[in-house]
């Protein structure tokens, strides 16, 4: 009988490790994670200006920096702007087009960039919950480096700070009001 007891044991002790290292495996994230939250990096060293800019040239702006990262991929992204922002794409699917647009509420983070929230998806006619959408969108569309996708939070991080600009010059969001039509941005050159 005592050598049952033994196997039990032993048992229960493999069985408790193999569940403690699935945990500690799980949630340990990968070495390439970022978290979606506010970086806390260090002011920008150089000379500052605000720009104040209207949704319309905003836009433009974006679009253009999009079309030049994804100039390889052969799924289109745009971003409008209205009440909210806008990411419309559309993703063949036996060969029919399905056109996707995704509505998010934007808001500036201490660092300067953009957390969009998700609103709502219109994938032609049909209802797809938000996270499915943006699981879509990060799998299916090769993102610039600086639009990062999270589908479990349903948000868009847009690191504005990360953008590929000139040598020395860096952006930043100071304020982001689309229905006053008022984008604040921080345009720091460095010496």
């Amino acid at each position: 009988m005592r050598k049952w007891q033994l196997a039990f044991f032993v048992l229960l002790a493999i069985n408790i490790l193999t569940v403690m290292g699935f945990f500690f495996y799980v949630t340990t994230p990968a070495k390439d994670y970022s978290s979606f939250g506010a970086a806390k990096r260090a002011q920008v060293e150089g000379n500052s200006l605000m720009v104040q800019t209207t949704k319309a040239d905003f836009e433009g702006i974006a679009n253009t920096y999009i079309q030049k990262e994804m100039a390889n991929s052969p799924i289109p992204l745009t971003l409008t702007l209205n009440g909210e922002v806008n990411l419309s794409t559309e993703l063949v699917v036996f060969s029919q087009a399905l056109p996707i647009l995704m509505k998010f509420e934007p808001y500036v983070q201490e660092d300067g960039n953009l957390l969009l929230k998700q609103q709502s998806v219109e994938i032609g006619m049909l209802d797809i919950p938000p996270e499915s959408a943006l699981k879509l969108l990060r799998d299916s569309v090769d993102l610039p480096n600086f639009m990062e996708v999270n589908p479990a939070q349903e948000a868009v991080l847009l690191k504005l700070t990360e953008i590929p600009l000139d040598d020395g010059i860096s952006v930043r969001a100071s304020s982001f009001n689309l229905e006053e039509d008022e984008i604040l941005l921080q345009v720091t050159i460095q010496p």
